[in-house]
């Protein structure tokens, strides 16, 4: 198993209060066989200076600023490992998390070179303070169309947990560097639609992912005032993609996905009259008839809300 050579990319901009703590997790790998690439995408605080420090042990690219596409693709580029696993550079690996995946791919044999596998991740805060988990959903066993249908719906696959066979860029392409942001969901619909591939989604958890402020996405959402431009940009590169499969298939995942979501809305709506059926109970009846008024009037705004 430790043939297999590992390259861990870390894209970094303007991370210096975290990326020292990342690049110490990727170092302290307990599967060995790895090289670690830091790609510092023009940052103008101190992360440079902080990366220099780990000079004698990690492989340093500076460039010019130009997005998380740009970065990860000038590691892939410079990789000489089999396998690329991509870790943010204000997230955390656990010292086994490479082993894991190693041991998955291992398992699956040549099919591995056509999976993207991802984990499940802890929920840090800016202190690096625990304060959630994230579970991905188990349906490794599902058919490529149910899984590429799922995959329409929702990104799936936390994108600092993938493990990529070197391969799959050879064959299919690097990150796409023109929409802006977004670029994992892209590359994700673009191999599992256009070239069946699939996400291998392995049930443990070898990552702190970190949730502050100062996130790119967050940012992104702070320069656009509202997630519309977000969820703009998510249709397009979903069409971007469906426009490139037969018409008669992408017909047959529109339809799909719009069942899925007509299933899962009447789920949720269930779980709300429940929620509002045990409010209701919370309010014993009224001995007066102003007050039953008062509350048919209160019950019927909340009927509305559900």
């Amino acid at each position: 198993m430790e043939k297999m050579k590992v390259s861990i990319i870390i894209p970094v901009y303007n991370t210096e209060q975290y990326i020292e703590e990342c690049i110490q997790s990727a170092l302290n790998q307990t599967y060995k066989n790895i090289e670690v690439i830091v790609v510092n995408d023009g940052s103008t605080d101190n992360s440079l200076q902080i990366i220099r420090k780990y000079s004698d042990r990690i492989k340093i690219i500076n460039k010019e600023n130009g997005g998380t596409a740009t970065a990860l693709n000038a590691g892939i580029k410079a990789l000489t490992g089999e396998w690329f696993k991509w870790i943010s550079a204000d997230d955390v690996l656990y010292e086994n998390a490479t082993e894991i995946q190693v041991e998955a791919a291992k398992k699956l044999g040549d099919d591995a070179k056509d999976c993207i596998f991802c984990t499940d991740v802890d929920l840090i805060d800016s202190t690096g303070k625990k304060i959630g988990e994230y579970i991905e959903s188990r349906y490794n066993n599902l058919d490529l169309f149910e899984r590429n249908t799922i995959l329409l719906d929702r990104f799936v696959g936390n994108a600092t947990t993938c493990f990529i066979h070197k391969s799959m860029f050879d064959r299919f392409g690097l990150f796409n560097e023109e929409i802006g942001f977004q670029e994992d969901y892209e590359f994700y619909l673009r191999v599992c639609f256009l070239h069946n591939c699939r996400i291998f989604l392995i049930p443990k958890i070898t990552s702190k992912y970190r949730i502050h402020e100062n996130q790119t996405q967050k940012k992104l959402a702070k320069q656009q005032k509202n997630e519309y431009i977000g969820l703009q940009n998510t249709k397009k590169i979903q069409e971007m993609i469906l426009k490139q499969l037969d018409r008669s298939i992408k017909k047959k995942y529109l339809e799909r996905l719009e069942l899925l979501r007509k299933r899962r809305n009447s789920k949720k709506l269930k779980t709300l009259r429940k929620i509002r059926d045990s409010i209701f109970n919370l309010f014993p009846e009224p001995t007066s008839k102003k007050l039953t008024e008062s509350s048919i009037k209160y019950r019927k705004k909340i009927s509305r809300m559900f």
